[in-house]
């Protein structure tokens, strides 16, 4: 049985108070503005494609002149985009956060596979709806703050899904989509990697102008929960509206649907080879490096051979006030990180991974369901993949 929820009451949020909090957000914004710091020699190797919606969720209906809705659409685009990087890339790992139309997951869980496995980028897909059948076009997201006024009832369209999950209060720590002041915290999670994020962005939709020959709703940012808990460069996909008659006939077709995966994964390829440079242009200048400083090196090392220190901890969360004697955090032993007024705190400090990764999950069954493993270099935060390749 589809549950089909009430859009216009959901999105109607308090206009006074999301003008209210603006403010805050640009503040939050500034403090947490963030870098683009996937180490690029790791290059391209894993990638998750999340076909939005899925089971009891039917995404949105469309005009109802189909029986396909979102969650169709949205499967067959991915699975199409997942084939065609598969035969170009044989040796890149795709990872589907589901390959059937009955198969729920909620959306923590998504995020989560991409986590867990590591992955280099995460690609969500959907497609949009409006109250207007003249809506048309096709657009990008990445998780971000700016022009959130604007962008904001997309998002909150999207996180409304949350209310389809049994323990969707748990699940999320109090979260809720309909509420303008739970996006602040949110927008501590800012995206570390919204620079590759807004690069891959930027390529899909040009081409979904060119290949495609849809209309561009341009790259925005705004706070959907699916990326914003991504370790990796993420963005979430509008192929269209199925609210527009047009388009929705378009989307429903073969041809369309082989478009659109075909103009997704040339974003890809494209954005690919850029990784792809970047890491050659890396090796090339770490080799020069290494030839000059040979002699000197070996000496060094035989004096004083030694390794980089690699440390793993895990980061629990990312709050506005001081949380350390707080009820919430009663019997754990963390490690508190004040930057700029928010306050950071950590557990553990271990040099191996799969410790960390079993603190992790025993944080998250205490109820910090968006815990995370960092790394630290010397003392210095950098990507865990990076670490895990120093170590070896």
């Amino acid at each position: 049985m589809f549950i089909v929820l009430n859009l216009n009451k959901i999105y109607n949020f308090r206009l006074l108070n999301l003008q209210r909090i603006i403010v805050v957000f640009l503040l939050i914004t500034i403090v947490v503005f963030p870098c683009q710091s996937q180490n690029a020699n790791n290059g391209i190797k894993k990638i998750v494609i999340d076909p939005g919606h899925g089971g009891k969720d039917p995404g949105n209906l469309g005009t109802g002149r189909y029986k396909e809705t979102e969650k169709h659409i949205a499967l067959d685009i991915s699975l199409l985009f997942g084939n065609y990087v598969k035969e170009a890339y044989p040796d890149i790992e795709i990872i589907y956060t589901r390959k059937t139309n009955d198969k729920f997951l909620e959306l923590h869980e998504r995020t989560q596979l991409a986590n867990d496995n590591n992955a280099d980028l995460f690609i969500s897909i959907h497609c949009d709806a409006w109250t207007s059948p003249n809506a048309y076009g096709a657009g990008v997201y990445v998780m971000g703050m700016s022009k959130l006024k604007a962008n904001m009832d997309i998002a909150m369209k999207e996180n409304a899904v949350i209310y389809l999950e049994d323990d969707y209060k748990q699940n999320y720590e109090g979260f809720d989509p309909n509420s303008p002041e739970s996006y602040i915290v949110f927008s501590l999670t800012q995206n570390t990697y919204l620079g590759q994020s807004l690069q891959i962005a930027e390529e899909v939709q040009q081409q979904f102008a060119t290949r495609a020959n849809r209309k561009s709703r341009g790259v925005k940012q705004a706070p959907f929960y699916v990326i914003s808990r991504a370790n990796m460069p993420s963005i979430l996909i509008e192929t269209g509206f199925l609210t527009n008659p047009k388009e929705e006939d378009y989307l429903n077709s073969k041809q369309g649907k082989v478009y659109l995966a075909s103009a997704i994964f040339r974003a890809f390829r494209s954005y690919k080879e850029s990784i792809d440079m970047a890491s050659i242009q890396v090796d090339n200048k770490e080799q020069n490096k290494e030839k000059k400083i040979e002699i000197k090196k070996e000496v060094i090392e035989k004096v004083n051979p030694k390794k980089p220190s690699i440390i793993f901890k895990v980061q629990i969360g990312t709050y506005l006030k001081e949380m350390k004697n707080s009820e919430r955090f009663k019997d754990i032993i963390a490690e508190e990180e004040v930057v700029n007024e928010t306050y950071k705190y950590f557990v553990g400090n271990t040099k191996s991974k799969e410790q960390a990764d079993k603190l992790r999950i025993n944080m998250v069954n205490k109820g910090f369901n968006g815990a995370f493993v960092i790394a630290l270099k010397d003392g210095i935060r950098i990507n865990v993949k990076e670490a895990l390749s120093l170590q070896k």
